[in-house]
């Protein structure tokens, strides 16, 4: 593998410590400012061009990786296969690509990549992307600014909705409350008609007792006679109206009373809010630069397709990972490979010649699947009937980030910030932006175990009913292969 170093190859190798000034890629190593005259100078080198260091470090990370030579011969890779697309040095050559048509020198195809139309047509698609992107931050910066515009202008509808409610109730309410007042005017009008009636009353009995008085003691047998007379008709008269302010033996008196509108009362029940809130998404016209359609010159010739009679599987490697239950495996970026390991609960890491690099602890771990970045992969696992998707850093050696899912989760895929993985409800995806997960493909016949995606399209197996299935990211249905004569409870798939 390719790595930037600050010290001197040569010297190093004399146990000499000096820093490097120059890289040379095609000797994958840097010269001090010594070494690196010798090194122009000498018959077999003087014909490499080399780079400042500091210009060499900032190359991305991925372009340092590349590697110079096999890992399993250390000899140089000088060679390309076409067939399967892949640099070989001479001993690969004989022992793996002996049947392959075209393995050309890598010479013959590097020379014109910086200068191919290919290459052109990336920078081209780069700075369109980049426009685009950003218009679309520009957009997003507007809907920022957009939203708290929303929230002002609803904030003055609910007001609004509030000032008619409460002027309606304001106007119901006056309107009873001057009921209210007018029938306890005329009550108490009414009520102070028959106390000044009593008291008229009271007045004309309180005379009738002093004239009583007066008779008993000096009227005559028949003046008392006929007085009695005139008076027990008074008091008959007066009686009778006593009578008809009482019921019974009570005396009726006046109480205003409240029936509350039943249709209040519901109003309190069922109203607890002026409406919903939500979120819509509204198309928005962006000024996007569209990617041209080219006929771009193809630096490699894509390897023409095969039919599976004419494919013949070579075992290239074998690795021994000693580990029982291996549930997932993924192929890294800088030629190690990742499993897990479902009866230790572990994420192990395996170097490119076979031997173990690193494990990390992962209760639960069930699949492996190649992460957004080199240094990072995801981990799918399952704990006390709670599932979910984990973030794992590969260069720090941790758990960066849990994501629950409401299911167990099962072999998965990254696709386009999106982690594309089965669960035993269907497939699934998860968007890593906002961390949220939706169903995909639901339901399905049986519960998925594994599944694989190229972008377009969605791979998965059914263990149980011995079928392989193709849909696309609708889950509208491409095809499906049973045939229970070559493929029986499938279960690992990988789309090539």
């Amino acid at each position: 593998m390719a790595t930037a170093t600050n010290i001197c190859g040569i010297c190093d190798l004399r146990h000499v410590t000096n820093p490097s000034k120059v890289w040379c890629p095609e000797c994958d190593e840097g010269f001090c400012s010594g070494c690196v005259e010798h090194h122009s100078l000498a018959k077999a080198t003087r014909q490499h061009k080399t780079i400042p260091m500091a210009e060499y470090q900032m190359l991305p990370p991925n372009v340092l990786q590349t590697l110079q030579a096999c890992t399993k011969h250390e000899e140089k890779l000088i060679l390309y296969c076409k067939d399967h697309e892949m640099l070989c040095c001479d001993k690969c050559v004989n022992e793996v690509h002996k049947g392959c048509h075209e393995v050309v020198n890598i010479d013959d195809i590097i020379k014109t990549a910086k200068t191919s139309s290919s290459f052109q047509e990336i920078e081209e698609t780069l700075n369109e992307v980049v426009d685009n992107i950003k218009e679309i931050q520009k957009l997003y910066k507007g809907n920022i600014t957009s939203l708290s515009k929303n929230r002002k202008q609803i904030e003055k509808q609910i007001q609004k909705i509030r000032l008619k409610i409460d002027s309606h109730l304001n106007k119901i309410q006056k309107k009873l409350v001057d009921e209210l007042q007018e029938v306890e005017e005329t009550e108490r009008r009414k009520v102070s008609q028959l106390v000044k009636k009593l008291e008229e009353k009271e007045n004309n009995l309180t005379k009738y007792q002093n004239s009583v008085a007066n008779i008993k003691h000096h009227a005559s047998n028949l003046q008392t006679f006929m007085s009695i007379k005139r008076i027990e008709q008074d008091l008959a008269n007066e009686d009778e109206f006593i009578q008809s302010c009482l019921v019974g033996d009570k005396v009726n008196t006046r109480v205003i009373t409240f029936n509350k509108d039943e249709s209040v009362e519901t109003i309190v029940k069922n109203v607890q809010k002026f409406g919903e809130i939500a979120v819509v998404f509204k198309p928005t016209k962006a000024a996007l630069r569209v990617r041209k359609k080219k006929q771009a010159q193809i630096i490699i010739p894509k390897k023409q397709t095969k039919t599976i009679k004419k494919v013949t599987a070579r075992l290239q490697q074998t690795i021994k990972t000693t580990f029982k239950n291996v549930r997932g495996c993924c192929s890294l970026p800088d030629g190690r490979m990742a499993f897990t390991c479902c009866e230790r609960n572990m994420l192990i890491l395996i170097k490119a010649d076979g031997s173990k690099d690193f494990e990390i602890s992962i209760p639960g771990a069930y699949a492996v699947a190649n992460g957004t970045t080199y240094n990072t992969v995801f981990v799918s696992s399952n704990v006390n009937y709670k599932g979910g998707i984990n973030i794992v850093d590969i260069q720090d050696r941790k758990i960066r980030k849990f994501i629950t899912a409401d299911s167990f989760c099962y072999s998965l895929v990254e696709r386009n910030e999106h982690v594309i993985f089965c669960s035993e409800f269907g497939i699934k995806i998860l968007n890593l932006y906002t961390e949220t997960i939706n169903n995909l493909i639901f339901p399905i016949v049986d519960q998925c175990l594994f599944m694989d995606s190229n972008g377009k399209n969605i791979y998965y197996t059914s263990l149980q009913y011995n079928y392989v299935t193709c849909c696309d990211f609708q889950g509208v249905l491409k095809w499906t292969f049973k045939d229970e004569s070559i493929l029986k409870q499938p279960q690992g798939i990988s789309v090539g």
